[in-house]
C-alpha cells in the first residue's frame, strides 16, 4: 500500500514538473514573441518618414537624366494601327493618340468627306495616318479594306482597334429581324471578320494586339438596348477566346467596356431613350 502511495506522489511530481517546465518553456516563449515584437515597433520608429510625391518629383529634376515628357517614357513609333470607325467619337480621340505616340495609323468610315476633312485635319497636325471608305457591315467592302491595310503597311499589323459600331434604343418586343442583323453585323460579325482577315498581318508583326470596343451595357441593363448589348456580349466572348487561341501567334487580345461617353452616337442614342421614356 505504502509502495503505491509513493508510487502515485512520485507520478504527481512527474505530472507538475512537466506542466510547470511547459508553463516556463511557453512564458519564455511568449517573453521571446514580445521582445522581438518591441525591437520591430521600435526599427520602425526609427525609419524615415515616407517621402511626399513633391519630394520625388523634385528628386527627379535634380537627377542627370529626368523623366520630362510622355515621349521619353514610351513610344509607338514604327508600329502601325488599323482604328475601325476613326472619325467620330472613340474611334478619333483613339487615332490621334496613337498618332501622338508615333504610330503609323489607318482608319475607316462611311462617309468620305468627313474622312477627307480628318485626313487633313491630322495632315496638319503632323499625323502620319492614311484612311480608306469602307462600311464594315459590308463583307465585300471588310475585305477591300484589309487589302488596302496590307498595301499600306507591307504585309504587316501591329495594333487593331475594332471600334465601329452603331445601337438603336427600341423595346425588345419592337425589335425587327433587319434591326438584329444590322446591330449584328455592324458591332459583332465586322469586329470577327476583320480580325480572322487580319490575323496573317498581326501574326507577321511577331507583336500583334487587338483591342475591342465593347460596352458596360453587358454587365448591366441598359433599357431599350437588349440588341446592342448582345451584340457587344458576343463581342466579349470572341475576345476570351482569340485571346487564348492566337497568343501562340504573339498577339494579345483584350477588351475595354467603357461607359457612356458623349458621343455622336450617344447623343443620338439619348434622344431615342428620352422619348422611349415618355412613352413607358
Amino acid at each position: 500500500m505504502n509502495l503505491n502511495v509513493d508510487a502515485f506522489y512520485i507520478i504527481i511530481s512527474l505530472v507538475l514538473n512537466l506542466y510547470l517546465g511547459r508553463e516556463l518553456l511557453i512564458n519564455e516563449n511568449t517573453k521571446g514573441k514580445i521582445r522581438r515584437r518591441r525591437r520591430r515597433r521600435r526599427r520602425k520608429r526609427k525609419r524615415k518618414p515616407t517621402r511626399t510625391f513633391m519630394e520625388i518629383e523634385s528628386d527627379l529634376k535634380k537627377s542627370s537624366s529626368p523623366v520630362t515628357s510622355m515621349d521619353q517614357r514610351w513610344s509607338l513609333n514604327g508600329t502601325t494601327a488599323l482604328v475601325t470607325g476613326g472619325t467620330k467619337g472613340i474611334g478619333h480621340a483613339i487615332v490621334e493618340e496613337l498618332a501622338k505616340f508615333g504610330a503609323i495609323v489607318h482608319t475607316c468610315a462611311r462617309n468620305e468627306t468627313e474622312l477627307n476633312e480628318c485626313l487633313k485635319q491630322w495632315e496638319d497636325k503632323n499625323f502620319k495616318v492614311t484612311g480608306s471608305v469602307c462600311d464594315v457591315s459590308s463583307s465585300v467592302q471588310r475585305k477591300k479594306l484589309m487589302e488596302d491595310v496590307s498595301s499600306v503597311f507591307q504585309g504587316k499589323l501591329h495594333i487593331l482597334i475594332n471600334n465601329a459600331g452603331t445601337g438603336i434604343v427600341k423595346p425588345t418586343a419592337e425589335c425587327t429581324a433587319e434591326d438584329y442583323s444590322h446591330i449584328m453585323a455592324t458591332n459583332f460579325e465586322s469586329a470577327l471578320h476583320v480580325s480572322q482577315l487580319a490575323h496573317p498581318l498581326l501574326k507577321a508583326s511577331s507583336s500583334g494586339n487587338i483591342v475591342f470596343i465593347s460596352t458596360i451595357g453587358t454587365f448591366i441593363v441598359y433599357q431599350g438596348g437588349a440588341i446592342y448589348s448582345a451584340s457587344k456580349g458576343a463581342m466579349n466572348q470572341i475576345t476570351k477566346h482569340l485571346a487564348c487561341e492566337w497568343a501562340k501567334d504573339n498577339i494579345r487580345v483584350n477588351g475595354v467596356a467603357p461607359s457612356v461617353i458623349k458621343t455622336p452616337l450617344i447623343e443620338n442614342l439619348f434622344v431615342s431613350m428620352t422619348h422611349l421614356q415618355l412613352r413607358l
